[in-house]
C-alpha cells in the first residue's frame, strides 16, 4: 500500500552527550528533534511545504537565501514565523532532551548513552515512536488501512544511518514479535516500511525546513541560558502540536526527556513544557 502521510525530520542542538562540565547550564545542554507530518498528496502538491516555504520566507523577510532556517531569522520576527506555521494543515511533533540530565541516565539495557550516535537514535526512536502511533490512530479515525510512512531525515554530517535504519529495523522486529524490552509505546509497526525512507539535506527539502522551524523554536525555548531564549514562538506552535484523545500534548506532541519523574529539568525551562501540559 502507497504511503498516506508524510512525515519530515530535522533537529536542532548537537547530539554529543560525553562528560563536559563546561557547557553545563549552557544553551549546548539541550538537543530538540521535530517531525512534521502532512498528508502525502499536499505535500508533493505545488501548494503544500514548498510553497508554504515561500510565503513564510517573504514573511520572515529571508530574501538572500533559497531555503527557510531559523537561526538565521531575525529574533523579532521569529514569533510571527512560528504563527504562520501554526496556520498551516500539518502535525508537529518534538523531543527535548536535556543532554545533562542523559550524561546521569542509565539505560537498563543498554547502559549510559555516552556515544553522540546512540544518543542520537534514542531520541529518533522516542520521536517516531510517537509520529507512528499518532498516524495508526489517525488512519483508523478516518476509516483507512494502515499505510506506510513516507519519511524524510534532513542529513547530519558524519550521522551513520545505515546503523540507525538496521536499529529501527530490529525495534520493528522486536514489535512484531513481542519481544520489544521496553514495554511501553512502540513503533506501530504496519507504518514502517523503510522503503520509503530517505535522507537528504534540509536545504533542498522544504517539508524539513518546518520541521526545523518546530526543533529550533523549542530549543530556544529550553534554553534559558541563550541570549535567544524565548518561549513565546515555541507556545504560537500550540495549534498544530499533535495531542492524544483527550487533548493533552506531554508525551505525544511535545517530549521532554529523561521524563520529570526520571531527572530535574531546569527551572528556567519547564515553562515550554508547562504550556503544553507536564507539570513538576
Amino acid at each position: 500500500m502507497e504511503p498516506l502521510l508524510s512525515v519530515f525530520i530535522d533537529e536542532a542542538g548537537d547530539p554529543g552527550v560525553k562528560d563536559g562540565l563546561f557547557y553545563r547550564r549552557k544553551r549546548h545542554e539541550w538537543l530538540c528533534l521535530a517531525a512534521v507530518v502532512v498528508r502525502r498528496a499536499r505535500a508533493t502538491s505545488s501548494d503544500g511545504p514548498v510553497g508554504w516555504v515561500r510565503n513564510i520566507r517573504a514573511l520572515a523577510g529571508v530574501r538572500q537565501r533559497p531555503d527557510l532556517h531559523y537561526a538565521r531569522v531575525a529574533k523579532e520576527r521569529r514569533l510571527r514565523m512560528c504563527a504562520a506555521v501554526a496556520d498551516l494543515p500539518i502535525r508537529g511533533f518534538v523531543i527535548a532532551s536535556h543532554k545533562s540530565n542523559m550524561r546521569e541516565h542509565v539505560n537498563p539495557r543498554l547502559g549510559k548513552l555516552e556515544r553522540s550516535d546512540q544518543f542520537y537514535n534514542w531520541c529518533m526512536r522516542l520521536l517516531l515512536e510517537r509520529v507512528t502511533r499518532w498516524a495508526a490512530t489517525w488512519s483508523r479515525k478516518e476509516g483507512l488501512s494502515l499505510a506506510p510512512l513516507d519519511v524524510t531525515f534532513a542529513r547530519r554530517g558524519g550521522h551513520d544511518y545505515e546503523h540507525m535504519f538496521s536499529y529501527f529495523e530490529t525495534l520493528r522486529m522486536q514489535v512484531a514479535a513481542g519481544t520489544l524490552i521496553l514495554k511501553a509505546g512502540g513503533l506501530a509497526c504496519p507504518t514502517v516500511d523503510q522503503t520509503y525512507w530517505k535522507i537528504d539535506r534540509a536545504e533542498k527539502v522544504a517539508g524539513c525546513q518546518l520541521a526545523d522551524t518546530i526543533a529550533s523554536a523549542f530549543y530556544q525555548a529550553a534554553n534559558a541560558s541563550s541570549p535567544a531564549f524565548d518561549v513565546a514562538p515555541a507556545k504560537a506552535l500550540s495549534p498544530i502540536i499533535a495531542r492524544g484523545a483527550g487533548g493533552g500534548a506531554a508525551n505525544l506532541g511535545v517530549t521532554v526527556w529523561p521524563l520529570p519523574h526520571q531527572a530535574p529539568v531546569p527551572i528556567g525551562s519547564r515553562s515550554i513544557f508547562e504550556h503544553f501540559g507536564y507539570r513538576f
